[in-house]
């Protein structure tokens, strides 16, 4: 977890805009669960993909965007 820590730190104040509240960013993490259902956090995106290849997928993917859209 901490190798990809100064990445993100860098990305996100180069991300930041001159005035506040209006830039956001959005992070895909990718987390397994242990057989005891202890998460291990496996990678983070920077730019994760919105494509759903199944009906489940789809349906997280479009609650994710529509929840997002209505806190900005």
């Amino acid at each position: 977890m901490y190798v990809v820590q100064p990445q993100l730190a860098h990305l996100y104040r180069t991300s930041q805009a001159k005035e506040p509240d209006l830039c956001c960013d959005l992070l895909g993490f990718d987390v397994m669960l242990d057989y005891k259902l202890k998460p291990w956090m496996l990678e983070v995106n920077h730019m994760p993909s919105f494509r759903a290849d199944t009906d489940i997928d789809y349906q997280i993917k479009h609650d994710l965007i529509l929840n997002t859209l209505q806190i900005l």
